[in-house]
């Protein structure tokens, strides 16, 4: 376990994650071309949906070998859409490299995933990308990351330019070593890339001084810093969160990866780390012979239900049977087990504590699912997906193949934990994150069930609360067999401080009373007008009547609830989100004007080396088909970031 490194690659669309990953295959010989994302041949975007629009939507994981040690990596994507594929694999990752554009710096989504990465307590080396470029600024970004993100970001090396000023290198600013790209600098240059490098090397010991006090005291003594001890207070000082070290390159041409993988082997931690995190606390976790456990974070149905499974403890071999932790007597055998390299599935007999590994087969398993030795039953917490915010519906042409487009979505929403699945009448109703998300679903499922279908536009999905406290009373009468009887109940329905779905309180116990709890749960679930409802707590008490009447109860409780949430008053909300929009200086203007139109709260306009970035606040529903709007402005150079940000008053115009 101590030579496995498993960690994420992660950033925003564009600042090269998948362009990176290739060049670390490539780097260590798990493949012998160099894939390229433009090209459509990246081994890590290995579905057509991926290599047409050239970004990546799932998350891949692959393994390779950098030395005496195992790497396993998993490349995420990088658009706000598909944030639980983050949020899954953040889960069974042991460290993360953030990857940061050199000419754009921090942006919107980067700022995103270092939270997730914050709240998972992972720790995070930076690789500042597209140090070629026009405009690259390798020491502002290191400011940036340490402004932005409360942080001492640390340089381990410096970027080193010929007499063109063309980036022709790399400096060790930890044991002053230099990589000189092509050639070598003149004679000339040479003091000048010493001073640099010894800058460089000054600057990172101070900081580690600042966490080290082994560090300190040779410092003060006025003695040199071994690289050794350099390297040790680093990575200690990382696995304490204390500092987050920097380094560059440029992935595309294959410049600083080399370094990257150095440092991620030096520092990053084993699978478990120093300290237990999420599932490493775990007791027994990291032992192979305690009984097996294992975490399953994600689900694909592909050719075949490929389970993708982290080992906890124990191990995990082909014949074994297993079970889930939260299903008692749920056992199924495991006849196949295979490591992954990207959409390559190569198959083993047994794998041990710290692994990635796949099982293939309909298990029944879900992602967040925890499986285990049927005699050693646990349950590992299961990550947490936002709820999803857009809804289309899918008709199909053709009556008769409804239930094959059905199935095929239903299988997508099984793998996809944001996506959710409904029937309004013979329409299929499909919610997901964002249009890009549902776009995306549309296309794999014509390619899966090869069935044609009419989407319709986008339309937001809307929530309800109430404005104050209200009350009502219900009683329901009949005739059942001849006899009249009756059920009564009062409902009382308060907002409350938080955005939590409603909550729903009966007083008693009984048939009657579970049949109110029931009909208030689905009334809650279902809205008053419009959506569901939040933020309140429905309350049922002086439940009565015959003990054969739960029909009834249900009809009592339902009236109740209708006049409780009437009297109350209902407020419509719908999904706001946070923006940020860069655009080229000329066309700024523009975009704020169409802003303006859509009653954008803008918050902040700055001036930056490729333009303008305007961040803000919207409803989400003044934001469709905003994406098209902007490549028009802007002449297609223009780009936006959207965040969902809770929910507001619903627009009347």
């Amino acid at each position: 376990m101590h030579r496995l490194r498993t960690f994420g690659i992660v950033a925003h669309i564009d600042a090269g994650k998948t362009t990176l990953t290739e060049r670390i295959l490539f780097d260590t010989g798990a493949q012998s071309w160099v894939g390229n994302v433009d090209e459509g041949t990246a081994a890590m975007d290995w579905m057509p949906a991926e290599r047409s629009r050239g970004i990546s939507i799932t998350a891949a994981a692959t393994r390779a070998t950098w030395g005496q040690h195992v790497l396993q990596i998993v490349d995420t994507p990088g658009h706000v859409d598909f944030v639980a594929e983050v949020e899954r694999c953040l889960q069974v990752i042991d460290g993360v490299v953030v990857v940061v554009d050199a000419v754009r710096g921090v942006e919107s989504q980067t700022r995103a995933v270092w939270q997730q990465a914050t709240a998972a307590e992972l720790p995070r080396l930076v690789f500042v990308n597209k140090l070629d470029r026009p405009g690259a600024d390798f020491d502002a970004v290191v400011r940036d990351v340490a402004e932005q993100f409360g942080c001492h970001a640390a340089a381990l090396v410096v970027p080193l330019f010929d007499e063109e000023g063309a980036f022709a290198g790399l400096g060790d600013a930890v044991a002053g070593a230099v990589q000189w790209f092509e050639g070598r600098p003149s004679v000339g240059l040479v003091p000048q890339l010493q001073q640099r490098l010894l800058a460089a090397h000054e600057r990172l010991v101070e900081a580690v001084a600042d966490h080290d006090d082994a560090v300190l005291t040779e410092v003060v003594a006025g003695r040199r810093v071994t690289p050794a001890l350099l390297r040790d207070a680093v990575r200690a000082a990382l696995l304490r969160g204390a500092l987050v070290p920097v380094l560059g390159g440029a992935a595309l041409f294959n410049r600083g990866v080399d370094w990257l993988l150095d440092a991620v082997v030096a520092f990053l931690p084993g699978a478990g780390g120093d300290r237990a995190r999420g599932i490493w606390r775990l007791p027994g976790a990291g032992d192979d012979a305690a009984p097996f456990a294992g975490f399953v974070f994600k689900v694909q149905h592909v050719d075949r239900v490929w389970n993708f499974v982290r080992v906890v403890r124990g191990r995990l071999a082909v014949g074994d049977e297993v079970g889930r932790g939260n299903r008692a007597g749920e056992v199924r055998m495991v006849a196949e087990l295979c490591t992954v390299r990207a959409d390559r599935h190569e198959q083993v007999a047994v794998a041990g504590p710290g692994e990635i590994v796949v099982v293939p087969g309909e298990l029944g398993w879900r992602t967040g699912d925890t499986i285990c030795a049927p005699a050693a039953p646990v349950v590992l917490p299961a990550p947490r997906f936002p709820a999803p915010v857009l809804a289309v519906t899918f008709e199909p042409a053709v009556a008769e193949q409804r239930s094959a487009l059905h199935r095929a979505v239903l299988d997508l929403a099984r793998d996809d934990p944001t996506l959710r699945v409904g029937r309004d009448h013979d329409r299929i109703v499909v919610r997901g994150m964002g249009e890009l998300h549902l776009e995306v679903v549309a296309e794999l499922v014509r390619q899966r069930a090869g069935v044609e279908f009419r989407v319709s536009k986008p339309r937001v999905d809307r929530r309800e609360t109430v404005a104050a406290r209200g009350e009502g009373q219900a009683e329901v009468r009949t005739m059942i067999e001849g006899r009249e009887c009756a059920a009564r109940c009062r409902v009382v329905v308060e907002p409350r401080a938080d955005a939590a779905p409603a909550a729903v309180q009966v007083v008693g116990e009984g048939p009657l009373v579970e049949a109110v709890r029931s009909e208030l749960a689905a009334r809650a679930a279902a809205g008053h007008r419009v959506g569901p409802l939040f933020g309140a707590v429905l309350a049922a008490d002086q439940v009565a009547g015959d003990a054969a009447a739960e029909v009834l109860a249900e009809q009592a409780a339902s009236k109740a609830f209708t006049a409780a949430v009437s009297a109350a008053g209902v407020i419509e909300l719908e999904p706001w989100v946070t923006f940020e929009v860069t655009a080229p200086a000329a066309s700024s203007a523009a975009v704020l004007a169409d802003l303006g139109m859509r009653q954008a709260e803008v918050d902040s306009v700055a001036a930056g080396s490729l333009g303008a970035r305007i961040a803000g606040r919207v409803a989400l529903s003044r934001m469709l088909g905003y994406v098209t709007r902007l490549r028009s402005v802007t002449k297609g150079l223009g780009q936006v970031t959207m965040r969902l940000d809770g929910f507001g008053p619903a627009s009347t115009a």
